[in-house]
């Protein structure tokens, strides 16, 4: 009986200590783990400098992509450029394919070019386009049916796209001011008259460089009369004509901004048949010449002291490309998105290279050759 009773008081004793010992215990997960948990250490930590983490479900970009590339024209030697750094950076970058796809400054083939990039079933296509109307219910379409679409200088109203814009602004009006400038300096009894020949009715030409060259102008000399702007168009051409035009009727203008490289060829032709288009070493003797996109010939006749054109806003055809490919790819990946209320315009810089703004043609030379990709040699004069 004894026995019983001391079994049982030592049974009690263990349960009861059994039961203390759980209860003091720390809780611990329902699933533990085999292996302990390693330290973090301080170089096992996300840097404020590094990149954060791609995003989960963010898209790979797939070798192999088909990408349609418009240009308002390749009769310009700025358009030219950049669709040949557009071939080459996205297959450099991405292993991408790049159909360029002409506009031939016509509405209609660049509406035209963006039926057949459809038709194609090209993945993505980055639109310069004059009446984007006209194919907005397609884009639309497109969009829905997975191709990217980004647009170039002018935008498909009503269209939140991704859109790119050169920065033109800024540089057409310090053109306007310098010449004004200059010409005052040269012909302080002369005054002003000048006008602008390109596209009057072109809402992007309007605000990046007609509007902003006469506010500069005007900045100068709010006495200067301002002729307007003339629609050429048509191109080169058609430019050569209104120039004749203009000057035969108002022999007296002094400053002309031609809107364009590739009406500038027509431009100064013009002057030079009607014996003006002259500087003696840099003074203007009939008028002072500026100019838009700024290839070759420009930049060779604008250091040349004795030619009147004197500044060129340098459009970057390198920078343009890259910018135009990266912006596809990011809306590829979903980085961007494809229609976004709030996007804001993507603006690519570009530059003034003038006679009087820059301090020796080599600096001119050495943008040109980096952003055309060219080799061309510091012309003497």
């Amino acid at each position: 009986m004894f026995m019983k009773k001391f079994v049982s008081i030592v049974l009690c004793i263990i349960f009861l200590l059994s039961f203390l010992s759980a209860c003091g215990q720390p809780q611990t997960s329902a699933v533990a783990s085999d292996t302990p948990a390693a330290s973090v250490k301080p170089s096992d930590s996300p840097k404020a400098s590094e990149p954060a983490p791609e995003a989960p479900g963010k898209k790979e970009i797939s070798q192999g992509l088909k990408i349609g590339y418009g240009v308002s024209t390749l009769n310009n030697g700025f358009h030219q450029a950049h669709a040949t750094w557009a071939e080459k950076y996205a297959k450099e970058k991405y292993g991408a394919d790049v159909q360029i796809f002409d506009g031939n400054s016509d509405a209609n083939v660049m509406a035209q070019n963006f039926d057949q990039a459809v038709a194609q079933g090209l993945d993505m296509v980055s639109l310069h386009i004059w009446q984007g109307e006209s194919i907005k219910a397609a884009a639309l379409e497109a969009v829905d049916n997975g191709m990217v679409i980004t647009t170039y200088f002018d935008k498909i109203p009503g269209f939140a796209n991704p859109h790119i814009m050169p920065g033109e602004a800024e540089i057409s009006e310090q053109m306007g001011k310098i010449a004004a400038e200059q010409w005052k300096k040269a012909h302080p009894d002369k005054p002003i008259v000048f006008v602008q020949i390109g596209w009057p009715e072109h809402e992007g030409v309007t605000v990046g460089r007609t509007d902003p060259f006469v506010k500069g102008v005007l900045s100068v000399d709010p006495t200067a009369k301002n002729l307007g702007c003339m629609d050429a168009s048509k191109g080169a051409d058609a430019a050569f004509k209104v120039t004749q035009d203009l000057i035969q009727a108002n022999p007296d203008i002094n400053i002309i901004y031609s809107e364009a490289a590739d009406l500038t060829v027509g431009v100064l032709p013009a002057l030079q048949q009607l014996g003006r288009g002259k500087m003696d070493n840099g003074v203007p003797l009939t008028e002072i010449l500026c100019s838009v996109d700024c290839p070759e010939n420009e930049l060779i006749s604008i250091f040349d002291p004795n030619s009147s054109l004197k500044m060129s806003m340098g459009l970057p055809p390198k920078e343009t490309a890259m910018v135009r490919i990266d912006t596809m790819m990011k809306i590829y990946t979903g980085e961007l998105k494809q229609i976004d209320e709030n996007a804001e315009t993507i603006y690519v810089p570009n530059k003034l290279i003038g006679y009087w703004s820059q301090k020796d043609v080599k600096e001119a030379v050495d943008w040109y050759n980096e952003q055309f990709g060219a080799s061309l040699a510091v012309p003497t004069y």
